[in-house]
């Protein structure tokens, strides 16, 4: 079985089917489609060693607005103009919660990787200065 080299060095491990061997989730990883990470815009730290929370924050990235079904036939264009004439400020103020809301789990992520750095750098410095006394 020939396999194209996987295209990035980074890849997301899904959790494997109940199924599946370990082996062959990883193996669907390495050479199936790796834009996941490419998708998010931030790749940090929890982000890339928690394959979840990378795919929960990709679902998030992808699906915060709300944005009704492509309309097929006549009355359910209506419809649907209707819904957005009566409920397009709601509407618009829920797509606006629901993006700044992203706006905020990405940054919190941000500040808790640069707390657990901190932390590290911490520990480090006072186990050197044990192991120098």
């Amino acid at each position: 079985m020939s396999k194209a080299p996987p295209t990035t060095g980074l890849f997301l491990v899904a959790p494997p089917a109940s199924d599946e061997a370990l082996l062959a989730a990883v193996e669907r990883a390495l050479h199936g489609d790796s834009t996941a990470l490419a998708e998010l815009p931030a790749l940090t730290n929890l982000a890339l060693t928690d394959a979840f929370v990378a795919s929960q924050l990709l679902a998030l990235h992808q699906q915060w607005e709300i944005r009704p079904q492509p309309a097929q036939g006549l009355v359910s264009r209506l419809r649907a103009r209707l819904a957005w004439w009566l409920l397009g400020s709601e509407i618009a103020q829920a797509n606006r919660f629901h993006a700044t809301t992203v706006r905020l789990l990405d940054s919190l992520i941000v500040h808790i990787d640069a707390e657990r750095a901190a932390r590290r750098r911490i520990e480090e410095h006072f186990a050197y200065r044990q192991d120098g006394q």
